[in-house]
């Protein structure tokens, strides 16, 4: 033993050791206990740096917490975000926003631009001989615009073409319609009608019969003659033309719309029936289609990651909540969905329906789990329709987040407004088919894949290919004359 050693020992009691270590121990506890509890470490924002238009608005999400998240912004006056997390801009400039859970605070810098408001051509009308060019000028307001160029778009380049910086080149006889719009997103737009002359032959419209919602405009255009065109509305309380061919659904009903030559030897018609406009969804529908558009988002967003969702109707490959199907696309590299199964996950979310409480089409019918009819009833009507999509258009039986039930088929998607649809159906729905070496290239495990060609019980054979998707839509649909045989309507 060194003679340090021996004088410690000597010098240090084993009473005093034991008192030592003791104080140690407390003293440790009670700096844990003074660290503050805050969020999950996994927390976060879904972005930490936006930049949006005024009069524009962008949903801010914090992830990886179920705590109660306050929102707030550094100037409101700039850019404002209600306690959804919805942020809207206000006018040009920088605000910053601030998610505050428990105390921990997370942050997204938000940029506000001014869009453009208006985009006027010096001529909405032109004429030009064959070969020949001229170039349209354009003026962009306001002056302070963050992004004033314009893109340059022809309606029919074979007639008349036009370059990046409103040069229009006259191709063949012929009307074509010259669209400047704004680069900026805004959408502001101006037009003009080009008309290309050549030998004088029959006058034809662009569109012999259209379809409109009320309010909708429509550009047609005559071509087939290098003669002026003048238009006119059989009734313009239902559907009036302007000068240059633009059709604008006035009132609900049926109207002759007629392009004539200046001199009145040729004439040509498009019918156009005007519709009334689309009811409005409920709150509950309105939460219901939130819910669903959140879900398409995160879709695009765990693709981009790498995480895949694929179609399956095994009830051993898919889950019972949205966060329960995420974990799957996380963690196994791929989760399922079906058409009828993605509904349920929302109407869970929204309290609708229990966690194990199913419903689903099939022969043109509802099939429903054990009191699940009475569940969904305290919220929503159960419409039988049997017609098809453009027959409810025509009737505007449809209502923006109608659950359609589509007969002979066994699919269920949901209507979104303006003729477009949420879906995760093999049909229609925004995907591709993959074969397990091109999901083994994107990243899913072997082991995985047979997992789940085993569970999937061939429905459909997952050993020949998944289909995956890109997103919920929005897309168009084209089931031809297949009807809607329910509709599934959340009304409170």
């Amino acid at each position: 033993m060194k003679k340090t050693d021996q004088y410690l020992e000597k010098s240090v009691k084993p009473g005093i050791c034991r008192k030592l270590l003791r104080v140690g121990i407390l003293a440790t506890m009670i700096l844990l206990l003074l660290v503050p509890v805050e969020a999950s470490a996994a927390a976060k924002i879904s972005k930490k740096k936006i930049t949006i238009l005024k009069g524009q608005t962008y949903k801010l999400k914090v992830k990886g917490t179920s705590k109660k998240v306050k929102w707030s912004s550094s100037k409101s006056s700039l850019a404002s975000v209600n306690s959804s997390g919805v942020v809207k801009g206000k006018k040009a400039g920088t605000a910053v926003i601030t998610a505050k859970v428990g105390k921990k605070k997370f942050t997204c810098k938000v940029t506000v631009r001014q869009p453009v408001t208006s985009v006027k051509l010096k001529k909405t009308s032109i004429t030009l001989k064959k070969g020949k060019s001229t170039t349209l000028k354009a003026t962009v307001k306001p002056t302070n615009a963050y992004k004033k160029t314009l893109t340059w778009k022809s309606s029919n380049s074979s007639i008349a073409s036009v370059s990046s910086k409103g040069k229009v080149t006259a191709k063949k006889p012929g009307n074509a319609v010259i669209t400047a719009k704004a680069k900026d997103g805004s959408g502001v737009f101006a037009t003009c009608v080009v008309m290309v002359q050549g030998d004088p032959t029959p006058l034809t419209i662009s569109e012999t019969a259209v379809t409109l919602q009320q309010g909708e405009a429509r550009m047609l255009s005559a071509s087939g003659t290098y003669a002026r065109v003048v238009w006119g509305s059989s009734n313009q309380a239902v559907a009036a033309v302007g000068a240059d061919g633009t059709v604008i659904a006035v009132g609900a009903g049926k109207a002759r719309i007629t392009a004539m030559t200046k001199d009145g030897l040729q004439y040509a018609y498009c019918d156009v029936t005007v519709l009334a406009p689309e009811a409005s969804p409920s709150a509950a529908a309105q939460e219901f289609l939130n819910i669903i558009e959140g879900y398409s988002q995160e879709i695009r967003e765990q693709k981009a990651k790498g995480h895949l969702l694929g179609y399956s109707n095994s009830s051993a490959l898919v889950r019972n909540t949205w966060a329960d199907m995420l974990k799957d696309m996380t963690e196994r590299g791929i989760g399922y969905t079906n058409c009828a199964h993605t509904i349920r996950l929302a109407l869970r979310e929204m309290g609708r329906l229990g966690e194990f409480e199913n419903f689903w089409g099939a022969d043109g019918k509802i099939h429903f789990g054990a009191g699940v009819r009475e569940t969904l009833e305290k919220s929503c009507e159960i419409i039988y329709v049997n017609k098809s999509a453009d027959q409810l258009f025509a009737e505007n039986g449809l209502v923006p987040g109608d659950i359609c039930i589509w007969g002979g088929i066994g699919h269920t998607n949901i209507y979104a407004g303006n003729k477009l649809w949420y879906d995760t159906g093999r049909m229609s729905s925004d995907g591709r088919y993959m074969t397990v070496s091109e999901l083994k290239k994107a990243g899913v495990p072997e082991k995985t894949i047979q997992e789940d060609i085993a569970n999937d019980h061939d429905f459909p054979d997952l050993s020949k290919n998944t289909y995956v998707f890109n997103s919920l839509g929005l897309k168009g649909i084209n089931l031809g004359s297949v009807v809607v045989s329910y509709i599934i309507r959340l009304v409170k």
